[in-house]
């Protein structure tokens, strides 16, 4: 039986450690066998700019930690259509793999969740 967690990431990396934190606790949830799913909401989405000048985390970046989060197993990564509408980005700003969901979407994606984090 796979286990679902979703992880809701409404902070940029340049908050604190709340967006290495949460990536942090998405590999671990990945490495017990979780289904893990990333939902980028509020601040959050811009985390997900493709062409940015790199935050420094410690040991990694942030855009180097999202693009490695594949060979995880961590596919499932979700921008809130409304997040992005109210930002200044367009869809074809963030990383290529990238799904936009609207929040009734995402409404029933946490709701099939074992687990729900919000950091």
């Amino acid at each position: 039986m796979t286990i679902a967690t979703n992880i809701i990431i409404n902070r940029t990396a340049l908050n604190g450690v709340d967006f290495k934190e949460s990536i942090d606790l998405g590999l671990v949830c990945a490495a017990f066998d979780h289904q893990v799913s990333l939902i980028f909401t509020g601040d959050g989405i811009f985390n997900l700019v493709a062409n940015q000048t790199y935050t420094n985390l410690g040991d990694k970046n942030q855009l180097d930690i999202l693009k490695g989060l594949e060979f995880y197993d961590i596919k499932n990564i979700y921008v809130e259509q409304e997040s992005l509408v109210n930002s200044t980005l367009e869809k074809s700003d963030l990383l290529p793999f990238v799904e936009v969901k609207t929040c009734y979407e995402l409404l029933k994606i946490n709701l099939a969740a074992d687990h729900l984090v919000e950091f």
